[in-house]
Parts: structure tokens; C-alpha cells; sequence
């Protein structure tokens, strides 16, 4: 009796095993087909850590007209206040008459995954003309004065969307839907209003070359 007993839990073993195996392989390839994309956003966020390391180092996030950083290019900031993150610089510059002068405006900004910072400064020329002291040359003499306007709202327009950003001493957040909007845009020019604190608005562009490093940063 035992014997035959032996015999029927091994026939049932047997049978059983192959079950097992198969549940178990289906498991592992149900697991693996869980892992698999963990695994290509593990790689492709080790590929970006791994290429802003290699981008070039700007020390400051601060702006201004005087400052010396790549333009329209990803850059890695490594900034003591802010931290270290990747980011663009922007600027375009013309001349349209302003507060009653034709003045140039100068518009830069600063693309982040976070936040995006803008400065806009306008420079105009009150020169007068006279002669020199007994002489007949003409003279000129022009007084050149410097000032920035603070932004209070910021509008970018991506295809048919405009959308609206309310911000504090130039700085916007950037939301999920924004910065999907902005690594999704188009290679080309993209437009941009700004609206100061005290009501000017300035029409600008963000070019070409920053659009198509938004991907980098988005």
C-alpha cells in the first residue's frame, strides 16, 4: 500500500510540475514585461544625468544685459543659491518707440525645468547738438540712460495655444502641461508678450535655436 502510494504522489508530481514551471515562467515574463520600461527610464534618465555633465557651466542665474553665457544653448547651472539643474539662455533685442523715446529693448530669459525667469531693459538717447568754443565742428553729446521693467505676465503662444503665466519679480513656474507644450514645440521662432507691473506690454520672440534646445531641458 505504501508503495503504491509513493507511485501516485510521484504521478501527481509529475503532472504538477509542468504547471508550476509554466506559472512560474509566466510570472517572470509578467515581472519583466513590469521591469522592462522601469529599466529604459532608468536608462534614459542615467543618459540625461550623464550628458548635462558634459553641457557647459554657467555659475549664475542671474541676468543681465552685460552678461557672458551661451546663448540658445543647454547649459548645465551650477548656481550656489539654487543649486545645480539644466537650463537655457534667450535674447533678442530691437528698437521700437517705448515710453515716449525710440528706445531698445533687450529681453532675456532663462528656461528651466521649474521655472522660467525673465529680465527686460530698454535703453534710450537724449542727445543734444552744439558747437565747440570757437570753433564751427558740431558736437554731440548724449546721455544714455539704462532701466528694467518688472514683468508681471508672461504669454507664449505654441501653435494655436496662448498660455498665461502670473509671476513674481520675473519668475514663472512651469507646469507638467507647459513644459510638455514647450519640448513638443515646433523648430521655429516662437512669440511671446510681456506685460510689466505697471501696465507697458512688449511683444518679443524666443528663437529657433532655444525652441529646439527646449527639448533638452524639458
Amino acid at each position: 500500500m505504501l508503495v503504491r502510494y509513493e507511485k501516485a504522489n510521484q504521478i501527481i508530481w509529475s503532472m504538477a510540475r509542468p504547471a508550476i514551471v509554466g506559472l512560474g515562467l509566466g510570472c517572470l515574463i509578467a515581472t519583466g514585461c513590469v521591469i522592462l520600461p522601469q529599466l529604459v527610464v532608468a536608462q534614459e534618465n542615467n543618459q540625461l544625468a550623464k550628458a548635462s555633465t558634459q553641457l557647459p557651466v554657467v555659475k549664475s542665474t542671474a541676468l543681465g544685459t552685460d552678461m557672458d553665457v551661451p546663448w540658445s544653448k543647454p547649459v548645465r547651472i551650477e548656481d550656489p543659491f539654487e543649486g545645480n539643474y539644466v537650463g537655457i539662455f534667450d535674447r533678442n533685442y530691437f528698437w521700437r518707440d517705448f515710453l515716449n523715446t525710440n528706445a531698445r529693448i533687450e529681453v532675456i530669459s532663462l528656461w528651466s525645468l521649474n521655472s522660467i525667469r525673465v529680465l527686460m531693459a530698454y535703453k534710450d538717447r537724449n542727445c543734444s547738438y552744439g558747437l565747440y568754443h570757437y570753433t564751427s565742428v558740431p558736437s554731440s553729446g548724449c546721455l544714455v540712460s539704462n532701466s528694467t521693467l518688472k514683468i508681471t505676465n508672461l504669454y507664449i503662444k505654441l501653435g494655436e495655444r496662448v498660455f498665461r503665466l502670473e509671476g513674481n519679480n520675473g519668475t514663472f513656474k512651469v507646469s507638467s502641461e507647459l513644459a510638455a507644450a514647450l519640448k513638443n514645440s515646433p523648430p521655429k521662432n516662437v512669440s511671446i508678450r510681456l506685460v510689466s507691473e505697471s501696465g507697458e506690454t512688449v511683444d518679443s520672440q524666443i528663437g529657433k535655436a532655444t525652441v529646439e534646445g527646449w527639448k533638452t531641458v524639458y
